[in-house]
């Protein structure tokens, strides 16, 4: 798994925003879809529909594999979470973004969670985040 210092996860958030724009679509037209199959009576349709869920899912599936494959660590999809691993003053921390921030502004210890996080100017009083 790779190890990212701030910056290279906040550079990195330039190409998991469109990704995780695209799934937040996705899962819209997915949701609009259920409710659509639970009111259709016609069979050929319900298949139609069935079929497109599916085709969604596998799409959303693939953002967020996507996002792995860069680096990321998918902790939340309701709404979307992403760690980065990295390392600070002698330990493996997480860094946080949740997918309405702008850019990384938390982390938190590898056994917290979204409530454990704080803010990353608690890591610049050192330079050693590599």
């Amino acid at each position: 798994m790779k190890v990212f210092t701030l910056e290279e996860a906040r550079d990195l958030l330039v190409k998991i925003k469109p990704i995780v724009e695209d799934i937040n679509l996705k899962k819209e037209e997915l949701y609009d879809i259920y409710s659509r199959l639970e009111e259709e009576q016609d069979e050929l349709e319900r298949m139609y529909y069935q079929t497109k869920v599916k085709e969604l899912e596998n799409l959303i599936k693939r953002g967020f594999m996507r996002i792995e494959e860069l680096g990321g660590v998918i902790k939340g999809v309701d709404p979307i979470l992403v760690d980065f691993l990295s390392y600070h003053e002698g330990r493996y921390i997480w860094l946080c973004w949740k997918e309405d921030e702008e850019t990384i502004m938390f982390w938190h210890e590898l056994n917290d969670g979204f409530a454990g996080r704080k803010p990353v100017e608690y890591l610049k009083g050192s330079e050693r985040l590599i």
